[in-house]
């Protein structure tokens, strides 16, 4: 007799009976976090599965998708930029031609100096080897007479550019359900550990749980000891035909082309409001900044806002519940999300299916007095 058997990601299919198949891993939440690690384990083929109820808010979907490798308020390059942005160069351009659309945007960003003192740092530091593939001086303004903010100069950031984060997003989302990864559900987790031990759905259950759900995983139990310092932010969406930007502007705000005279304009931080709905308040401050740096009108298109899932030490935060090695995390990645979910997803996806350890500075085991504290 003929069997007749077909594999599915979920299911073995044997003479019209299924049989379940071991799930090593659920993922919860689709935002960069999630989607970077589920790309890790696809190209593994691990088998895995996301539950992520499109959270509208998201900082993964509001946010710019800005990346930069160097800290303007110090000028010094940002914890590991070089690594960071070599897996930036890396990662989403391989992604493109995995999901079949474009949304890596290299460019450059021009920072326009906030004081004296400012330029001649940054004057002096574009000498400096640790910073030749980052910093230049540019005249590429002086023909821009709609930029007003020129008294103290400006310089150039190479090894920068953007993500668009909604196409990079919507596409792999679009992937993970063509592939059958991805159900489109929100998932309690239990309160105990023997809940978490014996946990399963549709007959599926996991060997691990990996909780990728930025802001909304601060408000569980399961992580309330950890450092989160959720932050709100604003951007702006508007439309300023003229003005003829193909980089970046910094100056209090950022000023990121999209093309056809639209730009992202942002951010906001507050940590008092953390609220994810935008403001007058945000739109108000946004408007003002941007008006002391363009001298051109401007029509607003849209006005958003979301909680980002910062961290106080600002690392991310990685690895298993001390109570419950079943439940991981993988969160925390803050404004520098873009540059560093790449990277730490393959770190991640090391320590998950090879048992390599994670560095102190990444691992939550670093918080374990707090965690003990929490008890």
């Amino acid at each position: 007799m003929k069997l007749n058997i077909f594999l599915t990601q979920t299911n073995i299919y044997l003479c019209g009976e299924f049989l379940t198949q071991s799930i090593l891993y659920f993922i919860l939440g689709q935002g960069l976090a999630g989607t970077c690690l589920a790309i890790r384990f696809h190209e593994k083929n691990i088998p895995f599965q996301i539950f992520d109820n499109g959270y509208k808010s998201s900082s993964s979907i509001v946010a710019a998708g800005l990346w930069n490798p160097i800290v303007f308020r110090r000028i010094t390059k940002s914890w590991r930029a070089d690594e960071l942005t070599r897996s930036v160069r890396s990662f989403y351009p391989h992604m493109e031609s995995v999901l079949g659309v474009s949304f890596f945007h290299p460019s450059e960003n021009i920072r326009f100096h906030s004081s004296p003192l400012e330029r001649d740092e940054w004057s002096e530091k574009r000498y400096d080897p640790e910073f030749e593939d980052y910093l230049f001086a540019t005249d590429l303004l002086e023909s821009n007479l709609h930029i007003t903010k020129r008294e103290n100069g400006y310089g150039l950031v190479k090894q920068t550019g953007s993500i668009n984060l909604p196409v990079f997003l919507n596409s792999a989302r679009s992937f993970f359900k063509n592939h059958g990864y991805l159900i489109s559900r929100q998932i309690d987790l239990p309160d105990s550990v023997e809940g978490m031990l014996n946990y399963s759905i549709d007959g599926m259950s996991p060997e691990r749980i990996i909780d990728c759900r930025g802001s909304k995983a601060a408000t569980s139990p399961w992580w309330n000891y950890l450092p989160f310092n959720l932050s709100k932010g604003e951007v702006l969406t508007i439309s300023c035909p003229g003005l003829n930007l193909d980089n970046t502007l910094n100056s209090g705000v950022f000023v990121l082309p999209l093309g056809n005279d639209h730009y992202r304009v942002g951010a906001t931080f507050s940590w008092e409001d953390i609220n994810p709905e935008p403001t007058d308040t945000g739109r108000n401050e946004l408007i003002e900044k941007l008006e002391k740096l363009i001298a051109l009108p401007f029509q607003i298109i849209n006005h958003q806002a979301g909680l980002r899932p910062s961290v106080a030490d600002r690392r991310p935060l990685m690895g298993s519940h001390p109570a419950c090695n079943k439940l991981v995390i993988f969160n925390g990645l803050g404004t520098k999300g873009v540059m560093l979910a790449p990277y730490f997803s393959e770190t991640l996806c090391a320590f998950l299916v090879d048992g390599k350890e994670l560095a102190h500075e990444i691992d939550i085991l670093r918080f374990n007095k707090r965690y003990l504290k929490s008890l």
